[in-house]
């Protein structure tokens, strides 16, 4: 029982310790999410099309995938939210760019305020807002 709990204590540190680093890999998605998003508020329709469903999508789908690992669950149910809006668009006029633009907003917020877990009453509030989007 002591080794089985041993490297359960093991295997917990090595996630802490990455947890730093997760939170730096999350802010290099989140600017490859902003740029991306910036051009694609210029770009011409067919570019801007590819950029949301290919480089917004993309950086969306890795902020998903190891949020919650690192105790973020907030940034993997909002970018997941964010791919999952994204694919059920057809057209992406002022108001689709707006609600894209409310998830990355919150991405910030979260990343920068370090909100784990559910975030709190902050938290609960921005999910409830993104839940609305449709």
């Amino acid at each position: 029982m002591n080794d089985i709990l041993s490297d359960y204590d093991k295997a917990m540190q090595v996630i802490n310790d990455l947890s730093k680093e997760y939170e730096k890999w999350s802010a290099a998605d989140l600017e490859r999410l902003t740029q991306a998003y910036d051009e694609a508020l210029y770009a011409p329709s067919e570019r801007q099309c590819q950029l949301i469903q290919e480089d917004i999508f993309r950086a969306a789908h890795d902020m998903k995938g190891q949020g919650a690992t690192f105790n973020y669950g907030l940034i993997t149910d909002i970018a997941n939210h964010l791919c999952r809006y994204i694919e059920h668009q057809t057209v992406f006029q002022e108001k689709q760019l707006n609600d894209i633009g409310l998830h990355i907003t919150f991405l910030r917020e979260i990343l920068e305020k370090k909100m784990t877990g559910d975030g709190g009453e902050r938290g609960i509030e921005m999910w409830k807002i993104i839940q609305e989007l449709s």
